[in-house]
């Protein structure tokens, strides 16, 4: 085997001193975690007090903006305020999000799995205690709270592309010796007699993989009647202020469900509009008192208390709103927003954070398959109106997101048919399409660059990209003549505004069309699917213009060359900048295909085998780097690298059953399947008419050539190696199929112009 090339060696040194530099140079803050010298992370329970949950169901910021809460703004002067994910593994339900909660797993219910039972009550007339004994082998205790459905929750997960735990943060708990209690119910009606069992989301959450929750009270003597209240009844909040205090002495985790906002949301199908809101607001305002007394039991220094929501109003779901409010105070919050290891994102977390911070508190580590990381809180000086903007903002991106995108393909593959039908029949209607292949490589980096002129409206954000896109098209086509300068300069604009962005805390990118949105939940950080695509596509055409332009320089061309492949190497593999793993296969792999096409190096099995060392190597650094850094600070890779080493290897096996999944799924579905056809397409059937274009095209621009052969490469690594591959993939094909186009074109005109058009079919001479 022949030895690793030397220009090979100088690239991994080149990566290797510019991650070492921007480990020493970069801020901190380019991913929004706090400095974790400043994150606590209890490991010990020996001074720990209360973990307390209150839960006040399908409010959003917006109810607790408008109404009077002295109480929850008390908390909010001490603690941190935040907007949580609520997505689960099916519809936003209350019954598929406390299920969620608990298994610290996007997972869904059954029918009737919100229902649970105290020991003593009878179900479909068989004694709760002597059920759940013939469905778990396990009995009952006085005072324990069960759960009949659980062998169903168990059979109607188990078949998910994760690992599944059902009750995992109960079980959890039950294994370390922490005592939990709920009380309160969502009850909208009040039971005849004992059979039935009532409606308690919290034992969904907080019950243990057996199904049962150690004790509490859920039942409706919690509750009474009153005719102003919507079904007829509210919560009693004295008896509930008297069972949280005899449940104090004798729980570690109390999780508290206040019911009224629950009914009041339920009770919208029979009432007014205007009544609906009315009711809303008096719930949270009744339940803004009992939190008042809840305070005089909670030790800031000592206990943990959250107010969480974990399902918005119908009405905010409707508008695609599917952030909620989560407040958290106590040991280890300060005063601002709530973040945490999963998002990495500056007032955002997601369900799954909350049993790990509660499980943190303890001292305590996740089980198998239960996700998310400890919410810790970043000192801002923003409060709630700010949060409700902020709110607003997501949810302007996520309606408005889907339609740009479709604007976008729709417009980039009648382009490019367009342009393939033009150079086939209609050429003299070449010199309009080199202006709209151009405007396709533009709009990547007007979309990155929209969230600076961000509008509320989706119109007037469209008039704002359409209107950025012709500029700069114009500017582009006027100021540079040459078709190989045009693509030169969008790609580098298009790559070194996409690092300096990544560089500077991804202000742009998390906000834009072709970025990531928080409410999908699918990345909060890092590059997304459709950015790295764009990256291996805009690096390897860069890089190869270059090589092209300025061959003749070829020390300084190899030396531009490592540097430009390092930097886009480092930005997607670093874990400081949030570590994709598919795309820094798949930009190693473009940029090492490159590298060896360029050198006139055939791709032979020792080249392969070489790559794969090295490529191995990297990854099992990034692995190894980031798995040893503060916990809230890893990125995803960190905590895969944690899973495993708990785990053992099987837990790959389900993470690549699920971006396999996931891929196919995709490819079905996306619209991004149609631009990666129709770009492979148009350039396949380029390649052979008109008849020996592609031959002097060849001729002319062989190295830029085989830069687009490595950016396709790239591409097709993007889709094997990404759980959504086909999107980077289609996306890398953005920066390679139009300027193959644009280069046809070019030499079509060229031949039209110079009288070598010979029978319409042929022409007379291989070159100009």
């Amino acid at each position: 085997m022949k030895r690793i090339p030397t220009y090979f060696i100088m690239a991994i040194i080149v990566f290797l001193l510019t991650a070492v530099f921007s480990i020493l140079v970069i801020p901190n803050n380019s991913l929004a975690y706090e400095d974790p010298s400043k994150v606590q992370i209890h490991s010990d329970k020996g001074d720990q007090g209360k973990a307390i949950l209150v839960f006040m169901d399908r409010i959003a910021w917006k109810d607790i903006y408008e109404a009077r809460t002295p109480n929850l703004d008390i908390l909010m002067d001490i603690g941190g305020i935040g907007l949580m994910n609520t997505n689960t593994g099916g519809s936003l339900s209350q019954n598929n999000a406390y299920l969620t909660l608990g298994a610290g797993s996007r997972v869904v219910g059954v029918s009737g799995s919100q229902t649970a039972l105290p020991y003593g009550y009878t179900y479909r007339g068989e004694r709760i205690e002597n059920l759940m004994l013939q469905i778990t082998g396990y009995r009952m205790v006085q005072g324990s709270i069960a759960n009949p459905s659980i062998a169903k929750l168990h059979r109607a997960n188990e078949n998910r592309p994760y690992k599944v735990k059902i009750g995992a943060l109960g079980t959890a708990l039950r294994e370390a010796g922490i005592k939990v209690g709920i009380l309160g119910n969502c009850d909208n009606y009040r039971l005849a007699g004992e059979d039935g069992g009532g409606k308690s989301f919290l034992t969904s959450m907080l019950m243990d993989d057996r199904g049962i929750v150690p004790q509490g009270d859920i039942s409706q003597s919690l509750l009474k009647e009153d005719p102003d209240w919507p079904m007829g009844i509210k919560t009693d909040y004295d008896k509930l202020m008297e069972a949280f205090i005899v449940l104090e002495k004798k729980a570690d985790v109390i999780a508290i469900q206040l019911g009224d906002t629950s009914r009041a949301e339920d009770f919208r199908h029979q009432s007014m509009e205007y009544r609906i809101d009315f009711h809303k607001k008096r719930a949270l305002e009744e339940g803004d008192k009992f939190i008042g007394r809840l305070l005089d039991h909670f030790d800031p220094q000592k206990d943990y208390l959250m107010i969480l929501t974990p399902v918005g109003p119908a009405r905010e779901i409707g508008n695609n709103n599917r952030l909620t409010p989560i407040i958290a105070a106590g040991k280890g919050i300060q005063r601002g927003w709530l973040s945490s290891g999963s998002t990495h994102r500056m007032g955002i977390v997601t369900n799954l954070d909350v049993g790990a911070s509660i499980l943190n508190f303890f001292g305590l580590k996740p089980l198998t398959g239960q996700g998310g990381a400890p919410i810790f809180s970043l000192q801002e000086n923003l409060g709630k109106s700010e949060l409700v903007e902020f709110n607003n903002k997501l949810v302007d991106i996520y309606n408005q997101r889907p339609f740009l995108i479709r604007a976008y393909v729709y417009t980039l593959i009648p382009i490019l048919a367009l342009s393939t039908a033009s150079l086939l029949f209609k050429r003299k209607y070449l010199r309009w399409i080199k202006p709209m292949l151009i405007y396709i490589m533009v709009v990547p980096l007007v979309y990155l660059v929209l969230p600076t002129l961000q509008q509320p409206q989706l119109y007037r954000t469209t008039l704002v990209a359409l209107s950025l896109s012709i500029i700069m098209t114009a500017l582009i086509c006027r100021w540079i003549r040459s078709t190989m300068n045009r693509i030169l300069a969008i790609s580098l604009l298009t790559l070194g505004s996409l690092i300096l962005d990544q560089w500077l805390g991804m202000s742009l990118i998390k906000e834009s069309p072709l970025g990531y949105d928080v409410i999908a939940g699918a990345r909060f950080y890092g590059m997304g699917n459709e950015y790295m695509g764009i990256l291996v596509g805009a690096s390897c055409t860069a890089i190869a213009a270059i090589f092209q332009k300025f061959s003749g320089r070829k020390k300084l061309v190899m030396i531009s060359m490592i540097i430009m492949g390092s930097l886009s190497l480092y930005t997607i593999a670093s874990p400081r900048l949030g570590a994709n793993v598919g795309g820094t296969i798949a930009v190693f792999t473009a940029l090492s295909s490159l590298a060896l096409i360029i050198q006139n190096k055939k791709i032979r099995f020792h080249s392969i085998a070489s790559i794969t060392v090295v490529l191995v190597i990297l990854l099992a650094g990034m692995f190894l780097i980031d798995s040893f850094r503060v916990v809230d600070s890893q990125s995803h890779i960190g905590q895969t690298a944690n899973a495993v080493r708990e785990n053992g290897p099987g837990e790959l096996l389900g993470i690549f059953n699920r971006k396999i999944s996931m891929n196919i799924r995709l490819i079905r579905t996306t619209i991004w399947t149609r631009v990666f056809i129709t770009s492979l397409g148009v350039m396949v059937l380029l390649l052979y008419r008109p008849v020996g274009i592609f031959n002097d095209v060849y001729q002319r621009h062989k190295v830029f050539i085989k830069g687009l052969i490595s950016g396709t490469i790239g591409a097709v690594a993007a889709l094997i190696f990404n759980d959504s591959g086909i999107v980077s993939a289609a996306t890398a094909m953005v920066f390679v199929a139009p300027p193959f186009v644009l280069l046809i074109v070019d030499e079509v005109q060229g031949k039209v112009e110079n009288g070598e058009w010979h029978d319409g079919i042929r022409f007379k001479t291989q070159g100009r």
